[in-house]
């Protein structure tokens, strides 16, 4: 039974937390990734990005603020729309700790050895030889979905929608807030 309930906070914690305990403790998580990421060549671009190249402590700071400023208001800005119960600091907050599973790959850029570009553009299948950046790939993919559900229960708890709402409005809000995070990164960063 406990494991039930411990899997049960890492797929949806905002039953139990959320404005701004979610918030703090988000951002927490969000200045790890920054520092980690900076001094590992990981760089969280996007609102649901990843890549691996060099970037400055206030490059990887102005990508993770710019990200989590284009999720936050667009998230709340549908809530407004969709809900007649919406606050900010429970949109701030649990969308801020919903971000908390890119920790792991900040983390995994430690262990990571990417091939060099120009090598790859040559010779395709040299992927396959760094063993560290293939692991990094397969387990980019579960984290990924795991930070989607999460910023999936976030709306859900925070607006207190249900089915085709919910569905449609994450759908739309996190393509939203992607396409805003990537247009003000490009010009900005």
């Amino acid at each position: 039974m406990k494991n039930k309930s411990i899997f049960g906070l890492l797929i949806n914690p905002f039953v139990r937390i959320a404005g701004w305990q979610a918030f703090g403790l988000g951002l927490v998580f969000v200045l790890l990734m920054g520092f980690i990421g900076a001094s590992n060549g990981i760089a969280f671009d996007g609102v649901f990005d990843m890549h691996l190249f060099e970037t400055t402590v206030q490059q990887s700071f102005a990508y993770l603020a710019i990200d989590l400023g284009s999720l936050v208001l667009t998230m709340w800005i549908i809530g407004l729309i969709v809900s007649k119960n919406v606050r900010f600091i429970d949109i701030l907050g649990t969308m801020t700790l919903a971000r908390a599973p890119f920790l792991l790959l900040a983390l995994m850029g430690y262990f990571t050895t990417a091939p060099n570009m120009s090598e790859i553009m040559k010779n395709p299948y040299v992927i396959l030889q760094s063993t560290s950046f293939l692991m990094m790939i397969v387990l980019t993919v579960p984290i990924m979905v795991w930070c989607i559900t999460l910023m999936y229960k976030a709306l859900k708890v925070s607006c207190d929608l249900k089915g085709s709402t919910l569905t449609a409005s994450f759908i739309i809000g996190l393509f939203v807030s992607e396409i805003i995070a990537k247009i003000l990164i490009h010009y900005f960063v």
